[in-house]
């Protein structure tokens, strides 16, 4: 049985507190994670009396799409261990009925078939246990119910993430460049799919799922994108030079998605889905 990696570095770490986590949500959420999360959601389609947990919840992006779909009988629990991303999620989904809970992935805070159906949407690459974390996401659902996680496709398949990740490690430097690269270290569909089934899942299903996005052009939203991620410490040491030619770069090579003064690009994740046996 194949071992997890080693733990990653902090540069490879989406455990943004404070400003990061605001900037987090209010540029990457809206622009790629919160339509993503509303793909994912809705594709795997929570049932209207489902208990729902979110695991890697963030700031809340999964959990929003997932009140959608519940009626008053449903439940939907977001856990996270970055208490500030906690934070903004309770502030952002005020009113709402979602239950926010601090808790580690390999020893979530809540029983035994909890759960009639798991989530964490672009987390499990991210966590330095994955294998500890998908048998902690089996043994809070009911037996019966479904485990289900997203993550995106290798690198190439995203045009905008390639771009960016290749010239950050051309002009910058290849360690901040890892802290996007990061979210590519589960995009082997076969590795995947193992990552589930030796977790006890019965009837793994992978499919690929594509969301066509609107982005402003990159002199705009690469800037306020990558302070908004952990390559932001080393966009900000960088020096003015290297910061525009990482610009014009990423522009250079996304002339044929411009429409008008946009962005029109394709982003592509896998969505899987399993089983706990009955």
């Amino acid at each position: 049985m194949p071992h997890d990696p080693p733990p990653p570095t902090t540069s490879r770490s989406w455990h943004l507190g404070g400003d990061a986590a605001e900037r987090y949500e209010a540029v990457l959420v809206p622009a790629i994670l919160g339509p993503a999360a509303a793909s994912f959601v809705d594709r795997v389609g929570p049932a209207a009396a489902d208990t729902v947990v979110d695991v890697g919840c963030g700031t809340g992006a999964a959990v929003r799409r997932v009140e959608a779909h519940l009626a008053a009988s449903g439940r939907v629990v977001g856990v996270d261990r970055n208490p500030a991303m906690l934070e903004v999620a309770r502030r952002t989904l005020e009113g709402g009925s979602a239950e926010w809970l601090e808790g580690d992935a390999v020893a979530l805070p809540v029983g035994d078939g909890f759960s009639d159906l798991v989530l964490s949407a672009q987390s499990i690459q991210f966590f330095p246990d994955r294998s500890g974390a998908m048998r902690e996401m089996v043994r809070i659902a009911r037996p019966g119910g479904r485990v289900a996680v997203s993550v995106w496709c290798p690198l190439p398949r995203s045009p905008y993430f390639h771009a960016l990740v290749e010239t950050m490690a051309t002009h910058i430097g290849p360690d901040t460049a890892a802290g996007l690269g990061a979210a590519f270290g589960l995009s082997d569909r076969d590795a995947l799919a193992a990552l589930l089934a030796e977790a006890g899942l019965d009837s793994v299903e992978i499919v690929e799922d594509s969301v066509d996005l609107t982005l402003p052009l990159p002199a705009t939203f690469v800037p306020i994108h990558v302070q908004a991620t952990p390559m932001g410490r080393g966009w900000s040491d960088a020096t003015d030079g290297d910061r525009a030619a990482v610009v014009e770069a990423v522009d250079r090579r996304l002339r044929d998605y411009r429409e008008g003064g946009e962005l029109r690009i394709p982003f592509r994740q896998y969505v899987a889905v399993g089983r706990r046996p009955a």
